[in-house]
């Protein structure tokens, strides 16, 4: 069949005189290529089965012609399209046989590309233990050549296969060291946008420098010009007068100097109504009104240099407090990037709300959702969480990024517990801040569930934060375990507890951190406290969610009225209805 399209179709038909043409005159290499790029165009063309027939042709022709590295490229392109069809081992011999033809020419980008494709065909094979034979050799290379990408990808695969052969320790070292390569490159890339933002402030900064430097030139010249008409003003006592109005222009102006001005002002007044009684000389009196004005005038100079003085000290500051404030909404921006929005899970949140409350512009708080979908339930799982790491504002902040990127990596690698999650994680936030060496002692404290609705149960996991829920009216809580995630400890590793829970009946489910309960207010200045937020929530259980969140907020103004905010302030609700 040739190509449908019109392009295509001129393409091979001339492509198949030429091909003819070089098989009568026994060109096997020109043979071989023709051929090869028949099978391409067939192949764009989703005709596999032609795709094959020509690859075969072209590999005939190229054995005849001796062209190793084009037999290379021919059984590449075999075992593509047999893995397109499905014909996983016809497409590992393909790939091997292209793997050997490297191994002979020393071939090292070639070798560790072949090696990556026998273990993913013999992953679909399900032969998990040939699999990571071929994906470690491909890691060793890649460790050696200092090759990240090649070592994320080997990572990412053995982990894999190394979980279906139930291996879950080493599973867990090669999740880690994945997302380490992966936390490592996306700290470059920020890295890179802070280096080039840092460079477009400090060009800025350089332009308003300069301008400043210039206005100043101007100023200085101006000055000069008004200590000139100051050294005019002894010969004339006509002059007083209008060097009086000036004197009460400039007090105007600026009301800081007002009050001297006018006491400088008055005294000189006063002095000179004290001299025309006392005196008799006209040129006397004129001189001292003269002197006292020129001292005036040299202090209001001071006073006029001093205040733009330290109006631009106040630009300054000002300016750097706009840059804080501008890397800070940056960061703002990336949090909620990463925070998962209403539209994308429309089954969630039509029946749940979250209260997110940042202490500051940025919060050591964040909430988390996923669908899981699993080969049991035709019915995807519902996994959420309500996490608090340690601290709040900017360093609060990069905890939740590192904690909202490790929980989506756990899920994508197939983590479907609720305790295995939380281990994983811990194991994860560890190792990423190599708490063990470098004594930091940072973490977050979790509620976890993973809402099941094929079984009608909730698993819920907790690393210090509760689980509370209400069914029959009845108020219940679910303790989580005494550590924390993350932090270091005198055990290397604890393995959290899962709690399940039947869901046969309407139920609210509350996961909160500890924000909303901590925080100061009322008559006596007192914390809200868990037994005063149970009670609310169990008074208010019955009404629709966003009503529910409503009150939650207004409540919590109420009683911080005046006083600031003590803490980050999370609380999530969801009302699941068994099916």
């Amino acid at each position: 069949m040739i190509p449908a399209r019109s392009q295509q179709s001129s393409q091979v038909a001339e492509l198949v005189k030429l091909y003819e043409q070089a098989i009568k005159n026994k060109d096997h290499k020109r043979s071989a290529q023709y051929a090869y790029e028949l099978a391409g165009l067939y192949k764009e063309a989703k005709d596999l089965d032609n795709a094959l027939d020509y690859l075969d042709q072209s590999l005939t022709y190229t054995k005849k012609a001796g062209d190793a590295s084009m037999q290379y490229t021919v059984f590449d392109q075999l075992g593509a399209c047999n893995l397109e069809l499905k014909k996983y081992s016809k497409a590992v011999e393909h790939y091997q046989e292209a793997l050997l033809i490297a191994r002979q020419r020393k071939e090292s980008a070639h070798i560790k590309e072949q090696l990556i494709n026998v273990a993913a065909g013999y992953g679909l094979l399900e032969r998990y233990k040939r699999s990571i034979e071929y994906g470690e050799e491909a890691l060793s290379i890649a460790i050696v050549e200092h090759d990240p990408t090649l070592q994320q990808k080997c990572y990412q695969l053995l982990a894999g296969y190394y979980e279906k052969l139930g291996n879950h320790k080493k599973a867990a070292e090669y999740y880690t060291q994945y997302n380490v390569l992966i936390t490592a490159k996306y700290n470059e890339e920020l890295k890179k946008r802070e280096v080039k933002e840092l460079k477009q402030r400090i060009e800025k900064e350089g332009l308003e420098k300069r301008s400043t430097q210039s206005k100043l030139s101007e100023q200085t010249k101006k000055l000069a010009i008004f200590n000139d008409s100051l050294r005019k003003i002894e010969g004339s006592l006509r002059a007083t007068t209008d060097s009086l109005k000036i004197t009460e222009e400039i007090s105007r102006s600026r009301q800081m100097e007002i009050d001297l001005l006018q006491k400088d002002k008055e005294l000189a007044d006063t002095r000179i109504r004290e001299q025309e009684v006392k005196l008799e000389n006209e040129a006397l009196v004129r001189n001292f009104v003269a002197t006292g004005i020129l001292l005036s005038l040299a202090l209001i100079a001071v006073l006029i240099i001093s205040y733009r003085k330290k109006s631009n000290d106040n630009k300054k500051i000002a300016q750097q407090n706009k840059n804080i404030r501008s890397s800070i909404n940056y960061a703002k921006r990336i949090q909620e990037a990463m925070l998962p929005k209403t539209e994308q899970h429309p089954g969630i949140f039509e029946n749940a709300f979250v209260l997110f409350k940042p202490r500051d512009t940025v919060s050591g708080d964040f909430y988390w959702f996923s669908d899981i979908r699993t080969t049991q339930s035709r019915q995807a799982d519902i996994a959420f969480a309500a996490v608090d790491c340690t601290g709040h504002g900017v360093p609060g902040a990069f905890m939740s990024m590192i904690g909202i990127n490790a929980l989506n990596g756990i899920i994508n690698r197939g983590i479907t517990e609720t305790n295995l999650i939380l281990d994983a994680l811990d194991l994860e936030i560890r190792t990423a801040l190599k708490q063990e060496v470098s004594g930091n002692n940072d973490g977050m404290d979790v509620a976890l569930c993973i809402y099941r609705p094929g079984r009608r149960t909730l698993e819920f996991s907790g690393a210090k934060n509760p689980l509370v829920y209400i069914q029959n009216q009845a108020l219940h809580q679910v303790k989580g375990d005494i550590h924390s995630i993350g932090g270091r400890r005198h055990k290397k590793q604890f393995l959290f507890r899962k709690n399940e829970i039947v869901i046969d009946k309407p139920t609210v489910i509350y996961l909160f951190s500890d924000g909303y309960k901590d925080q100061f207010g009322g008559k006596d200045d007192t914390k809200f406290m868990s037994k005063r937020l149970n009670q609310l929530l169990l008074e208010i259980h019955h009404k629709p969610m966003y009503e529910q969140m409503r009150i939650l907020q207004d409540t919590i103004e109420g009683w911080k009225g005046n006083r600031e905010q003590t803490d980050d302030i999370l609380v999530m609700g969801l009302r699941l209805e068994p099916m």
